[in-house]
């Protein structure tokens, strides 16, 4: 592959090989497809790097962290996780998130944010509690071997309803504001920072909040559902079935590109459909009835670097066989454990090896 130049940027985006300018925003698709996980498309993930050194994930869906790891990031080097809304697919990989971040160098507690609900069992707290209480056996038996301070996690929930300031820091604003999906709960957010601005929609249908907080952004990335139709033929709903998941639950193309004109964004982001040779160009005849700026159909690994002056979309070209990036592991080894739990001892004692 010939390593071609757009300016300053080289014509595919190689992970470590380019340094964010000061004023510079990257953003790059971990994971762009439907709750239905398949080895094209992870399920909803974004990451957002800052020329400050700041980098923030919005959503973790299954199969997303495969795809930040391919990036050849350290864990340590995330400043924050945020979650719009509860659907596995948006949170699916919290375990690889909190777990695999640790055994992959993490020597910090985690820090995530999420909504609440109107009921506190459906908010982003109780969800974070919960699943470190379903990985205890797995926490509990690694803390002896790993740094203690990598099984901590700071749950930020902040309040669904309001249009509001999540997180403030170093120069960077993240607000909230209510997304329409299904129940109480989803948010969409907005990153500001240097004059420059991101809007990721979550999942939602197309919503007046939506027109009203992503005024002039300059990336807004906005969930569009395979049409109707795409949904009947291909996934094999009914007609009542379609309709309801493909315009009732989420945004379908038109519709989302009604609230985009009306956002008028430096570039349309369309995500979270099955992006295949067959289904895209139904799709962009259909969001091109009412947006006819800058387009990108996203697909994973889709790469978006944002300056005052432009705006460059490539594809980035990562590896499969991802180790843990070893730059941020100094203190690693003399970093605190605890005591290891002891095994029972008519099981120890079957150890071909004794170690303990």
């Amino acid at each position: 592959m010939t390593n071609t130049r757009r300016g300053d940027y080289l014509e595919h985006f190689y992970p470590n090989a380019e340094v964010l300018k000061p004023d510079e925003m990257r953003i790059t698709a971990l994971g762009t497809g439907r709750p239905f996980l398949r080895r094209s498309q992870a399920n909803a993930s974004w990451l957002i790097e800052l020329g400050n050194g700041d980098k923030f994930v919005f959503d973790f869906g299954f199969g997303s962290q495969m795809n930040f790891t391919a990036l050849d990031i350290p864990y340590s080097a995330i400043t924050a996780w945020f979650a719009t809304h509860l659907h596995t697919d948006h949170v699916g990989d919290f375990g690889q998130v909190w777990v695999g971040s640790w055994t992959g160098g993490r020597l910090k507690p985690l820090e995530v944010y999420g909504p609440s609900s109107n009921k506190p069992e459906y908010g982003f707290k109780h969800f974070v509690q919960h699943q470190i209480e379903s990985y205890r056996w797995d926490t509990d038996t690694r803390v002896s071997a790993l740094p203690a301070i990598g099984a901590e996690v700071n749950v930020h929930e902040f309040d669904y309803a309001k249009c509001q300031v999540v997180y403030e820091a170093n120069g960077v604003t993240i607000s909230s504001f209510p997304a329409v999906h299904l129940y109480d709960g989803p948010v969409s957010l907005r990153l500001d920072w240097q004059g420059l601005s991101f809007v990721y929609s979550g999942d939602t249908t197309p919503s007046e909040f939506m027109i009203e907080n992503a005024q002039g952004v300059d990336v807004l990335v906005h969930e569009t559902f395979n049409t109707v139709d795409q949904l009947m033929v291909r996934s094999g709903y009914d007609e009542r079935t379609a309709k309801a998941v493909g315009t009732v639950i989420h945004s379908d193309p038109k519709e989302a590109a009604y609230v985009i004109n009306q956002c008028n964004p430096r570039l349309f982001v369309a995500f979270h459909f099955f992006n295949d040779f067959d289904t895209a160009p139904e799709i962009e005849a259909e969001i091109r009835t009412y947006w006819q700026g800058r387009l990108a159909l996203a697909t994973d690994f889709l790469v978006i670097n944002v300056t005052k002056d432009q705006i460059i979309t490539r594809d980035a070209i990562v590896t499969s066989h991802a180790w843990p990036n070893k730059s941020q592991h100094e203190g690693f080894a003399t970093a605190e454990r605890k005591p290891r739990m002891p095994m029972s001892k008519w099981l120890a004692e079957r150890q071909v090896f004794p170690k303990f």
